[in-house]
C-alpha cells in the first residue's frame, strides 16, 4: 500500500505546479544574478566580482539556504493536507500512519532533488558561460558541498513533515520548523561565545558549521568537507539529525488525532 500511496503522491506532484514554480523562480534568479555581474563588466571593465569563483562561492559558503528551500518545498506540497483529510483517506485505504509519513518524506525528497538539479544546472551553467576565471575548482567546491549537505537537507525535509503532522495549523508548523532548524542553532552559537561547552555543541549543528566553516574569498576557499575530519562531521551530523527527526516524526504521526 505504501508504494501505491507514493505513486499517487508522485503523480499529484508531477501534475501540480509547486515544484515547477519553485525551480523556475530560483533558476531565473540565479541566471539574473550572473547576468547582472556580466553586465557590470561593460559598465566597469575592471569590475572584480564578475568571476565564477565569486558567484558560485556565494552559495558554497551558505549551504544552509538549501535547508530553507527544502523545508519550504515540503510546506508548499503538504500544508493543505490536514484540511483536505489526506491522512484519513490514506488510512481508509489500508496505509499505516508511519507509511504515509515515510512516503511523504521520500516523495518530497525526490521532488526536491529534481528541483535542485534544475536550479544548479541553471546557476552553474550561466556562471560558466557568462563570467570570467577558472570554472572547475569553484564548480567542484560547490557540488561537493551540496553532496555532503544532502543528509542535512533530507533532515530538514523530514523535520518539516513531522511538524506539519504534529501542529494544528500550518503557520504554527512553519514557526516550529524555523525555531528548531535556525533559531536554536543560532542562539546556541551566540551562547557559545560565552560558554565553551555550549560552543562545542553548537559547532556540530549543520546550520552553524555550514555558515562558519565554509569560507570562500576572491583568492581561494577554506571548506570543512575538504578535510577528512570535516567531511566526517558533515555526514555524522546530517545523518544523526535525519535519524532524530525521523524518530520524532514517526512518534508524532502515531499520536496525532484525526
Amino acid at each position: 500500500m505504501m508504494l501505491n500511496y507514493m505513486k499517487g503522491e508522485a503523480f499529484r506532484i508531477v501534475r501540480g505546479k509547486e515544484v515547477y514554480l519553485l525551480a523556475g523562480i530560483l533558476s531565473l534568479l540565479a541566471i539574473a544574478a550572473n547576468a547582472i555581474e556580466f553586465a557590470m563588466t561593460f559598465v566597469d571593465p575592471g569590475f572584480p566580482y564578475a568571476t565564477v569563483r565569486f558567484n558560485l562561492g556565494i552559495v558554497t559558503s551558505s549551504l544552509g539556504s538549501l535547508f530553507f528551500v527544502a523545508g519550504m518545498l515540503v510546506w508548499f506540497l503538504y500544508s493543505e493536507d490536514k484540511k483536505n483529510g489526506t491522512m484519513k483517506n490514506a488510512l481508509s485505504h489500508g496505509c499505516s500512519r508511519t507509511s504515509v509519513f515515510a512516503a511523504q518524506c521520500v516523495v518530497s525528497s525526490l521532488a526536491g532533488l529534481a528541483c535542485m538539479v534544475v536550479v544548479l544546472a541553471a546557476y552553474v551553467g550561466s556562471a560558466v558561460l557568462l563570467l570570467e576565471g577558472p570554472a572547475l575548482p569553484p564548480v567542484v567546491d560547490l557540488l561537493s558541498g551540496v553532496a555532503v549537505a544532502l543528509p542535512s537537507v533530507f533532515a530538514s525535509v523530514v523535520l518539516m513533515s513531522a511538524v506539519l503532522a504534529h501542529c494544528k495549523t500550518t503557520s504554527s508548523a512553519l514557526v516550529a520548523w524555523v525555531v528548531v532548524l535556525f533559531v536554536i542553532p543560532y542562539t546556541l552559537r551566540m551562547a557559545g561565545l560565552l560558554f565553551e561547552p555550549v560552543a562545542i555543541v553548537a559547532s556540530w549543528l549543520p546550520p552553524n558549521f555550514f555558515a562558519t566553516e565554509a569560507l570562500v574569498s576572491m583568492s581561494g576557499s577554506s571548506l570543512l568537507w575538504n578535510d577528512p575530519a570535516g567531511l566526517a562531521k558533515c555526514l555524522i551530523a546530517g545523518f544523526v539529525g535525519l535519524g532524530a527527526f525521523t524518530a520524532a516524526g514517526v512518534w508524532c504521526v502515531r499520536k496525532i488525532e484525526l
